[in-house]
């Protein structure tokens, strides 16, 4: 099953689809700024995968995650640097929103789950099924390190505003800010880092925030109608 929604590239980055993974390929190295649990924080990168774990195989792929995406380079002949994204959400639910604001473009790749979503303070709650909100976000500006920082909370921002707008519950009361196994990648474009803010008064963050709206809700589409 194909993404669904809007794929064209940000220059330089190309939109990969697989049966169990979605990818953002770089045609060079670029800075990411994620919470991924392969190859987090602030690095420089080659790509970012979302990897689907939700089957037979679940277990070992969790439990060695460097090495089920050290596999997925190798297969597909990869070299350099992988940040890495797992969810249980299909692969083929992922929504795509590419967003262009003057001169500047954000694309977002998200893959929307919510049977673990809780709220922000709340209590860890036991759930089952494919929950997880895995976003990825490419632009085609040099954002400072600072900058990327200031996306990545925008993000979150935007993710809790998509739930409540949805009227999504936390498993253990009130509206849902996110679910307990969220992961968000930035990437940067290369070069001389020269634009700083991707706040909420920026054309950067108004782009950014558009973007993961409308690829959250295609992605949720998806999954209603399964």
């Amino acid at each position: 099953m194909s993404t669904v929604g809007d794929d064209r590239p940000v220059a330089g980055v190309a939109l990969v689809r697989a049966a169990r993974w979605n990818a953002l390929l770089f045609d060079g190295a670029r800075p990411v700024l994620s919470s991924a649990p392969v190859g987090g924080g602030d690095v420089v990168a080659e790509r970012v995968v979302n990897l689907c774990v939700d089957g037979p195989d679940v277990v070992a792929a969790c439990d060695d995650p460097a090495g089920t995406f050290a596999a997925i380079a190798r297969a597909q002949d990869w070299r350099g640097p992988t940040v890495g994204l797992m969810t249980g959400v299909p692969a083929g639910n992922a929504g795509v929103a590419h967003e262009v604001l003057g001169n500047v473009e954000w694309l977002a790749v998200a893959t929307v789950g919510f049977s673990n979503a809780h709220r922000a303070g709340g209590p860890a709650v036991d759930h089952s099924g494919a929950g997880t909100i895995n976003i990825i976000a490419a632009t085609s500006l040099a954002l400072t390190a600072a900058a990327r920082a200031e996306a990545l909370g925008l993000v979150a921002e935007t993710k809790a505003a998509v739930l409540a707008d949805q009227g999504i519950v936390a498993a253990g009361g009130g509206t849902a800010t996110g679910t307990g196994t969220d992961a968000v990648a930035v990437v940067g474009a290369p070069g001389f880092e020269d634009s700083p803010y991707t706040g909420y008064h920026t054309v950067s963050g108004r782009c950014l925030a558009a973007a993961v709206i409308r690829a959250m809700g295609l992605s949720m589409e998806a999954g209603r109608g399964e």
